[in-house]
């Protein structure tokens, strides 16, 4: 894909790469022998094929490729983009260091002019995910598997130019008669001399131009100028998810009679409010939110998502009858807030500032949130500074986004830096003013350690939305009903711990999770109500059942197999890593009916240049988790044109072709390509030294409380403090819920007087069936217990009193 508007040139660069897992710092010169490293394609991450483990590739990754410079380029401005790298990348063009990033969730540029001549170049791309103290995130419950897993572009310019996402548009006036559009263009002038230009800003809908602004200026050499202009629309076509308006500003820089730059820029207008008393409104009404959280990863490719990828991710949460999305928990790539605008879907977009709960041992994701040693503090606030910057400039223009989230749960970091980790959150919201005053700075995962009042809006996670009622300042339930869950799953929703009501005062509420993801914890990727494979569980039809009025496929039966049956989202797809197929395979009986049995099913692609992550075979399996109820689904990609021809098979049965047609070029006669294989090595979380509390500022959920001394009092850390029942219940109980399947070692209950009744230990996987571990009898008096376990694994742990209960001051849990 490329594109040249005026004397600009921008094209995509995501084939014909080499790579090899290791450093290979020698192999910045253009002389190198790569000839054994594999051939592949863009997006890429380190860890293909990757499928849900909690053990990724950690280290460096190196990737090289041949870019050929016309002899017209010579004198121009010529740069790379790159819409993510993960996490620390160096780039070289003919043994020359051009530049270099670190942050692995935002899109950056790098200017290569100075390192390229006429003809062939040699770049080489070093890349590492290594865990740095010093940079965001430190913690979080995703995987961070390395590589360049977004798309790169060449981008040539004049030396007089539109800066890289140099335009910014907003609506500061906007009613249903008129809009006023302000558009602010930073223009720079790289030449040797002064430049007498108009920029000529030209706006169109549906393709007719319906207004134009234009300006004189000069710009000296070597400056940046921004030039703000404004145009008053009359009855303007309104962005909104019902209907997804959008208009296209396109932006001219004129010399005389030359055309030397030009770029187009999509945006929408609406206005919002957050009320702390009356919730969200939409272009003047009251508008209910509803989504989900979504991360990136998809089955097999992990990060490296395609563009197509992105949009049935988009779709399928809109399919449900939700309107929204969390980008959970760091800047997702440009194309999809681009693509929530086009489908109507709001976007929280948010920062990688991420704590997680459990151990906080330095050296791996699961340390503190915040630096616990001083000499790492100011380059990782830099580092989420930058990020945040990053985040808003190239996504500034998306009618969609209706908030900059600086942060998720970041009151996960060792209690001595707490204070630092408040104060950089302030910051950031101030940061985030600057920037874009006309959307607020929320703070996601702000329920606990006071985080919520920070910034502009509130985002509660877990027990947050029963903690949290009415708190005078507008907020949001950024996280509920977070259900471990595989297809096919109950029929039913999520709506628990403070979200089964709607009250005015709240803006909304996003389900965790849209989609299942990868996760260094043992089972935290499987509570989306869509699986890794994007194929939905019973809950998402029943959102869709529920809130679109549409019924839930009729049940299937057990029958007897006759023949595999193979479809696709689309037959068709390019070739240059922005599109895949979406590949379904179903299990028929001899009258064509879909029935439940699932046997192994190998897909083969017995011609052409299309592959799964595996390569040129997948296998699915209910062993292997993903053929389930006679039903499963892969990606297939192709990084070359021409037609490729899916076989599947399984014993006994008929197999079925499928042929995807790819646009494109062909790949050469007598090119012979090196597949890529597996990472040589996976590294999971170290060993731990000791055993840590786990417990620690989790969600607490209870039958009642005294209003003085709410259920989370007893995860807070501090002996000052405990949870009382509302007066004279009994049967009461407490629950700690562990946010994921934990290995327990020991349970310590202290009470707040002596307790000589009777109360129940027990443990539980899914809040549902509960196994007793300890049971105190009447008269047992004591204020302390602890209990020592030689192996269980449980998320989720309740003290039961059925008779008259005593407060609790703490329930620690040791893992």
């Amino acid at each position: 894909m490329s594109s040249r508007a005026g004397n600009r040139i921008q094209r995509l660069e995501n084939n014909d790469w080499k790579f090899m897992h290791g450093d290979f710092p020698e192999a910045e010169t253009p002389d190198f022998d790569d000839s054994q490293w594999y051939d592949i394609g863009l997006p890429h991450s380190f860890g293909i094929p990757y499928f849900m483990t909690n053990e990724f590739y950690v280290g460096y990754g190196c990737y090289r490729k041949k870019l050929y410079v016309e002899k017209e380029w010579l004198g121009k401005r010529i740069s790379l983009e790159f819409q993510g790298s993960f996490q620390d990348t160096q780039v070289y063009v003919n043994g020359c260091l051009a530049g270099s990033h670190k942050g692995g969730y935002t899109a950056f540029i790098v200017d290569i002019t100075s390192c390229v001549h006429e003809g062939e170049n040699q770049l080489f791309i070093r890349v590492n995910n290594l865990w740095n103290p010093r940079l965001a995130p430190r913690a979080g419950e995703h995987v961070f598997n390395g590589g360049i897993y977004r798309d790169v572009s060449l981008i040539v310019t004049q030396p007089l130019h539109i800066a890289w996402y140099g335009t910014r548009v907003t609506t500061p006036e906007v009613s249903k008669e008129t809009a006023k559009i302000v558009m602010d263009t930073e223009i720079c002038n790289e030449a040797e001399n002064a430049a007498q230009c108009r920029l000529v800003s030209r706006i169109f809908r549906e393709g007719e131009e319906i207004g134009r602004v234009c300006s004189a200026l000069n710009v000296s050499s070597g400056d940046t100028e921004i030039v703000s202009q404004e145009y008053t629309l009359c009855r303007p076509e309104l962005w909104h998810p019902d209907h997804p308006n959008l208009y296209v500003l396109k932006s001219e820089i004129w010399e005389g009679e030359r055309l030397t730059d030009s770029c187009e820029t999509e945006f929408g207008i609406r206005w919002f409010s957050f009320s702390a008393d009356t919730g969200f409104s939409l272009n003047g009404e009251h508008y209910e939110i509803h989504g989900a959280n979504v991360h990136q990863d998809h089955a097999g490719w992990s990060d490296a998502v395609t563009h197509t990828g992105i949009q049935r991710d988009i779709a399928m949460i809109k399919g449900c009858g939700m309107n929204f999305i969390r980008g959970s928990h760091y800047p997702h790539h440009t194309y999809f807030a681009q693509e929530c605008d086009r489908q109507g879907i709001l976007f929280w977009s948010e920062n990688c500032f991420w704590g997680t709960g459990g151990p906080k041992e330095e050296g791996y994701w699961t340390a503190s949130g915040y630096p616990v040693k001083e000499e790492d503090e100011e380059e990782f606030e830099q580092s989420c500074l930058q990020t945040l910057e990053e985040m808003i400039r190239t996504n500034r223009n998306h009618p969609s986004i209706i908030v900059w989230s600086m942060c998720n749960e970041p009151f996960f970091s060792d209690i001595e830096v707490m204070e630092k980790a408040k104060a950089l959150v302030v910051r950031l919201a101030e940061l985030s003013h600057r920037l874009d005053p006309t959307r607020p700075a929320a703070v996601g995962g702000a329920q606990r350690g006071g985080f919520d009042s920070l910034g502009d809006i509130a985002g509660y996670n877990g027990d947050g939305a029963s903690i949290f009622i009415d708190p005078g300042f507008p907020n949001f339930v950024s996280e509920y009903g977070s259900t471990v869950s595989d297809r096919p799953g109950e029929f039913m929703h999520r709506y628990q711990d403070g979200v089964e009501k709607n009250y005015p005062w709240r803006s909304g509420k996003a389900l965790w999770c849209g989609f299942h993801h990868g996760s260094i914890l043992f089972d935290m990727g499987h509570m989306g109500m869509i699986d890794y494979y994007r194929l939905p569980l019973n809950t998402w039809y029943w959102y869709r059942e529920n809130l679109l009025g549409i019924q839930r496929p009729a049940l299937l039966q057990e029958g007897i197999p006759f023949r595999i049956h193979l479809a696709a989202d689309r037959t068709e797809i390019s070739s240059d890593g922005t599109q895949d197929a979406h590949i379904i395979v179903s299990v028929m009986d001899e009258q064509g009916n879909r029935i439940t049995n699932s046997p192994e099913v190998v897909l083969e692609v017995v011609s052409g240049e299309g592959m799964f992550p595996t390569g040129k075979t997948f296998v699915f399996s209910p062993e292997r988790n993903n053929f389930i109820e006679g039903l499963g689904a892969i990606e297939l990609r192709s990084y070359y044109g021409g037609d490729t021809i899916i076989q599947a098979r399984s014993g006994g049965l008929l197999g079925d072709r499928l042929c995807i047609h790819v646009t494109g070029s062909v790949k050469p006669e007598n090119r012979q390509l090196k597949e890529l294989q597996p990472p040589p090595y996976l590294q999971g979380a170290p060993e731990r030294k000791q055993l840590s509390n786990i417990s620690l500022n989790r969600p607490v959920f209870c039958s009642s409380a005294h209003k003085e001394h709410p259920g989370k009092n007893v995860t807070d850390g501090s002996f000052n403090t405990f949870w009382y029942p509302a007066e004279e219940e009994t049967g009461g109980w407490i629950l700690v819920d562990l946010e994921g399947t934990k290995e327990v070692k020991s349970i310590t209950l202290e009470f707040n007087a002596v307790m000589n009744g009777v109360y129940e230990l027990a443990l539980s996987d899914d809040r549902k069936e509960f196994r007793q571990i300890y049971l105190a009898r009447e008269g047992d008096a004591n204020s302390f217990l602890t209990v020592h376990l030689s192996s269980e694994r449980a998320r989720f742990v309740r003290v039961r009193f059925p008779g008259e209960a005593v407060g609790i001051v703490k329930i620690e849990v040791m893992a």
